[in-house]
Protein backbone atom coordinates (compact mmCIF):
# COMPACT_ATOMS: atom_id res chain seq x y z
CA UNK A 1 0.00 0.00 0.00
CA UNK A 2 1.41 3.30 -1.33
CA UNK A 3 0.30 5.84 1.08
CA UNK A 4 1.37 9.75 2.11
CA UNK A 5 0.84 10.31 5.80
CA UNK A 6 1.44 13.15 7.64
CA UNK A 7 3.08 14.54 3.95
CA UNK A 8 5.43 11.76 3.80
CA UNK A 9 5.53 8.65 1.38
CA UNK A 10 5.32 5.49 2.63
CA UNK A 11 5.28 1.74 1.12
CA UNK A 12 3.69 -0.55 3.21
CA UNK A 13 3.44 -4.49 2.06
CA UNK A 14 2.91 -7.90 3.66
CA UNK A 15 4.73 -11.01 3.07
CA UNK A 16 2.00 -13.31 3.51
CA UNK A 17 2.33 -14.44 6.45
CA UNK A 18 1.18 -13.67 9.90
CA UNK A 19 4.71 -14.39 11.79
CA UNK A 20 6.42 -11.89 9.92
CA UNK A 21 3.82 -8.92 9.68
CA UNK A 22 3.75 -5.69 7.49
CA UNK A 23 7.36 -4.45 6.18
CA UNK A 24 7.23 -0.56 5.82
CA UNK A 25 9.88 2.27 3.73
CA UNK A 26 9.35 5.59 4.25
CA UNK A 27 11.00 8.75 2.81
CA UNK A 28 11.08 10.78 6.21
CA UNK A 29 13.45 13.74 4.39
CA UNK A 30 11.28 14.32 1.69
CA UNK A 31 8.28 16.29 2.18
CA UNK A 32 5.05 15.68 -0.43
CA UNK A 33 2.88 18.97 0.53
CA UNK A 34 4.57 21.27 -1.54
CA UNK A 35 1.65 21.44 -4.23
CA UNK A 36 4.04 20.45 -6.85
CA UNK A 37 3.35 16.91 -8.84
CA UNK A 38 5.73 14.45 -8.05
CA UNK A 39 6.41 11.14 -9.39
CA UNK A 40 6.70 7.60 -7.54
CA UNK A 41 8.56 4.57 -7.94
CA UNK A 42 8.17 1.07 -5.71
CA UNK A 43 10.33 -1.69 -6.66
CA UNK A 44 9.66 -4.58 -4.87
CA UNK A 45 11.76 -8.22 -4.84
CA UNK A 46 10.91 -10.78 -2.24
CA UNK A 47 11.39 -8.89 1.24
CA UNK A 48 13.09 -6.38 -0.50
CA UNK A 49 11.94 -3.09 -1.61
CA UNK A 50 13.19 0.24 -2.75
CA UNK A 51 11.45 3.63 -2.59
CA UNK A 52 11.93 6.67 -4.77
CA UNK A 53 10.55 10.25 -5.23
CA UNK A 54 11.24 11.81 -8.00
CA UNK A 55 14.70 10.93 -9.51
CA UNK A 56 15.48 8.86 -6.26
CA UNK A 57 18.78 10.24 -5.64
CA UNK A 58 20.21 10.96 -2.02
CA UNK A 59 17.18 11.72 0.54
CA UNK A 60 15.01 10.86 -2.69
CA UNK A 61 15.22 7.15 -2.21
CA UNK A 62 14.70 4.27 0.18
CA UNK A 63 14.77 0.68 0.79
CA UNK A 64 14.53 -1.92 2.97
CA UNK A 65 16.66 -4.35 4.64
CA UNK A 66 15.69 -8.23 3.61
CA UNK A 67 15.09 -10.62 6.83
CA UNK A 68 16.87 -13.80 6.59
CA UNK A 69 13.18 -15.52 6.92
CA UNK A 70 12.81 -16.34 3.24
CA UNK A 71 10.05 -15.97 0.43
CA UNK A 72 10.00 -14.57 -2.49
CA UNK A 73 6.84 -12.50 -4.45
CA UNK A 74 6.25 -10.85 -7.47
CA UNK A 75 4.86 -7.75 -7.23
CA UNK A 76 3.78 -6.15 -10.70
CA UNK A 77 1.43 -2.87 -11.27
CA UNK A 78 0.12 -2.35 -14.36
CA UNK A 79 0.41 1.06 -15.82
CA UNK A 80 -2.11 3.33 -15.40
CA UNK A 81 -3.61 1.84 -12.23
CA UNK A 82 -2.53 3.44 -9.41
CA UNK A 83 -3.84 7.01 -9.36
CA UNK A 84 -2.78 9.11 -5.77
CA UNK A 85 -4.54 12.86 -5.92
CA UNK A 86 -5.89 12.90 -9.47
CA UNK A 87 -7.38 11.42 -12.05
CA UNK A 88 -4.80 11.18 -15.18
CA UNK A 89 -6.14 10.22 -18.66
CA UNK A 90 -3.97 9.90 -21.89
CA UNK A 91 -5.98 10.61 -25.24
CA UNK A 92 -3.63 9.90 -27.03
CA UNK A 93 0.18 9.06 -27.07
CA UNK A 94 1.01 12.57 -28.44
CA UNK A 95 -1.09 14.28 -26.21
CA UNK A 96 -0.60 16.21 -23.13
CA UNK A 97 -2.52 14.57 -20.20
CA UNK A 98 -6.07 15.84 -18.90
CA UNK A 99 -5.85 15.84 -15.20
CA UNK A 100 -9.61 15.98 -12.96
CA UNK A 101 -9.87 15.91 -9.48
CA UNK A 102 -6.43 17.40 -8.84
CA UNK A 103 -4.93 16.62 -5.12
CA UNK A 104 -5.08 19.88 -3.73
CA UNK A 105 -4.35 19.31 0.58
CA UNK A 106 -4.72 16.32 2.52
Amino acid sequence: MLQIVDGLIRFRFNLGGQRTGDSEVWLTSVGVSDGAWHSVHVERHGQWAVLSLDHGEGSFTNQTLPSSTGGRVRFRMAQGGLFAGGDVRFPSATSSPLVTHDFVDG
